[in-house]
């Protein structure tokens, strides 16, 4: 089994002739990889896959190298690389949480072929790697919705496609379903929640574009009919435009925060905007001001640092916290 490996391994990197490649550089790819074998064996490897396929070796011009002949029919070889094993592994044992269950099933043959891969590894350190690599979430976990059997199979393939599919759609708080003809554009995994970005029945501007969530779709059927993308949309600008920040308002806002010191640490690394600026007020305290999109997403970010900030500016987002702390105060005297 591992040397049927190893033979695809080295059959994709011979190039095809006039280009070719030594045995010592394949023996030397190969240790990369996690494969320990000798210049010696991968020339008897190449030997004896020339017998059996159209492999030739140039010895008449050093260097002396391996080629796929030129008129060689194409073979490609979907061999999985030690590197995509890690990246499988590490998708396996950081992001299951994030990933529905449904989708995570389709992915099982590729995780155990990647352990299977790791653990045959020649070289310690990638049977090791999956031990020395952690990830920490700061914000709280939450599981991800289920998603109906066959929901995420059909919604995938009718975006491939770009075919039309119809759906049951469960509205948030309803819970009486709607019949719609969907025409998909993309996909967007936005937190625990996978979203398709899309038209509906016969409105397909661009500014009829919307989001739907995988989880409350029902009885899913592809359709045979094509799905219209609307002029001039594209998938990255239309994410760019701020369509998953929920936005408060338009433009930006002039932001003033004070920020407790310790707590605005981080905001040194990874600031709010490119104009932000910081300043010491010389009482323990750090004054934030940044220009910044009014979003959702902003102020349940602000509202994690609980009694640590103080918003200034603008007006009505301090008045919106004011009314937080009044209404927390209620919750929490009222006993």
């Amino acid at each position: 089994m591992y040397t049927t490996y190893r033979y695809l391994m080295l059959m994709r990197m011979i190039p095809r002739y006039p280009r070719k490649i030594d045995a010592a550089t394949i023996a030397s790819l190969l240790e990369r990889d996690g494969m320990g074998i000798t210049r010696r064996s991968v020339q008897r490897d190449l030997e004896k896959l020339s017998q059996l396929f159209a492999i030739t070796c140039d010895d008449q011009h050093k260097p002396y190298g391996w080629s796929w002949a030129a008129d060689a029919p194409t073979l490609d070889i979907p061999v999985m690389t030690p590197s995509a094993a890690l990246a499988y592994r590490m998708i396996a044992d950081f992001m299951s949480e994030m990933i529905p269950q449904e989708v995570y099933d389709q992915l099982k043959p590729h995780f155990r072929c990647a352990g299977n891969l790791l653990q045959q590894s020649d070289k310690a350190n990638f049977k090791e790697w999956p031990d020395k690599v952690r990830s920490v979430n700061r914000s709280q976990p939450l599981m991800p919705p289920r998603i109906e059997p066959d929901t995420f199979s059909v919604v995938s393939n009718s975006l491939l496609d770009a075919k039309k599919f119809k759906i049951s759609y469960v509205k948030r708080g309803e819970k009486e379903a709607v019949v719609w003809t969907v025409n998909p554009l993309g996909i967007v995994q936005h937190d625990r929640l996978i979203t398709l970005v899309c038209t509906i029945g016969n409105y397909h501007q661009l500014k009829d574009v919307r989001q739907l969530q995988l989880h409350r779709m029902k009885d899913a059927v592809q359709l045979d009919e094509t799905a219209p993308i609307p002029e001039g949309f594209n998938l990255d600008d239309y994410i760019a435009g701020e369509a998953f920040n929920y936005r408060k308002g338009e433009g930006t806002i002039q932001l003033k925060v004070v920020f407790e010191k310790d707590a605005a640490i981080h905001l040194e690394e990874t600031p709010l905007s490119k104009d932000q600026r910081l300043t010491d007020m010389n009482d323990g305290n750090v004054l934030v001001e940044a220009n910044v999109t009014d979003t959702r997403q902003l102020r349940w970010w602000l509202l994690g640092f609980g009694g640590r900030i103080e918003v200034l500016a603008p007006g009505d987002l301090r008045d919106e916290f004011k009314s937080y702390v009044l209404q927390m105060k209620a919750r929490y005297l009222n006993e």
